[in-house]
């Protein structure tokens, strides 16, 4: 059963690989099924002159395709039998300009875990063929991230690189959302955050041959995708921010998975001090996704 693993939470000042606001998703069933048409949320966002993002709520590949503009500079591209070969397969994308000084969601975080993991021996340096790590993939696409977010809450935070609106310490603060904060280069990077949870979807499931194929057809014991992600995203609600978390990356990447590769049910384990209110959301009508949150 191939399974992806997103971990976007560790604290700068005690790493660990296993910390609050962590996600599994277990890809479940490689069956092709009916896609089902959930429809657009509906909401209102708006930026002030002020520097905040204000919201009004109404009631209511992948590397192997198209190019998505942005992407990772590209060292190696793994074979077929490294993706085969690997037991685990994994993303980073730190978001270092998605950062407010002295703010707990700081990019220092993902940093401090790739630190423990080479000291815990746990990298490819270590453990060779084991570990892959994918330096080459692109963003989410805004068609990727509007299956679990509303458009006008993504072109809204869209505006925040391209208009410049942030205050003079190169901030917006999104009101009403925890506190989250937004830089200009928030919304790119929450892109490729969520991008990275879509490229290990892909090589964990996807079925047809390519330079970049998925290990799940060519192996009884695929492999599991990790990704080191920030942004976090597991409070994000389909109509915005929340919790300091910008947009749903589990929930792109298993809505993701149903769209594109037709898995017929999905297994979303969240494991978190906090309830996972936005990827609950996400899904609560959705009979196909399967949401289970352990928290205090």
């Amino acid at each position: 059963m191939p399974n992806l693993y997103v971990a976007h939470n560790a604290a700068p000042e005690k790493p660990s690989v296993l910390h609050n606001d962590c996600s599994i998703v277990l890809l479940v069933q490689h069956n092709a099924c009916k896609l089902k048409n959930h429809g657009r949320f509906g909401s209102d966002f708006k930026f002030s002159g002020d520097g905040h993002f204000q919201k009004h709520l109404k009631s209511g590949r992948r590397y192997f395709s198209k190019s998505r503009g942005l992407s990772v500079s590209c060292s190696l591209v793994p074979s077929i039998r490294e993706l085969t070969d690997a037991r685990v397969i994994y993303c980073v994308a730190p978001a270092m300009g998605h950062n407010q000084e002295a703010h707990p969601e700081s990019n220092l975080r993902v940093p401090a875990i790739v630190s423990a993991l080479e000291k815990m021996e746990l990298s490819p340096a270590f453990r060779g063929s084991e570990v892959l790590e994918l330096q080459s993939f692109s963003p989410a696409s805004v068609e990727d991230i509007a299956r679990v977010h509303a458009k006008a809450y993504v072109s809204g935070l869209e505006k925040v690189a391209i208009m410049d609106q942030a205050s003079e310490k190169g901030i917006i603060y999104i009101d009403g959302s925890g506190p989250t904060y937004a830089t200009a280069t928030t919304f790119k990077e929450s892109l490729l955050a969520a991008g990275a949870g879509i490229t290990l979807v892909d090589s964990v499931v996807m079925p047809q041959p390519s330079t970049l194929v998925a290990a799940s057809k060519s192996s009884q014991d695929p492999p599991m995708g990790f990704a080191l992600i920030r942004p976090p995203g597991h409070h994000a609600i389909p109509k915005g921010p929340m919790g300091f978390c910008v947009f749903g990356n589990v929930a792109i990447a298993a809505r993701y998975a149903q769209h594109v590769h037709g898995l017929k049910r999905v297994f979303i384990i969240d494991f978190d001090v906090h309830h996972g209110n936005g990827t609950n959301d996400a899904f609560y009508d959705d009979p196909d996704i399967f949401f289970l949150s352990t928290h205090q």
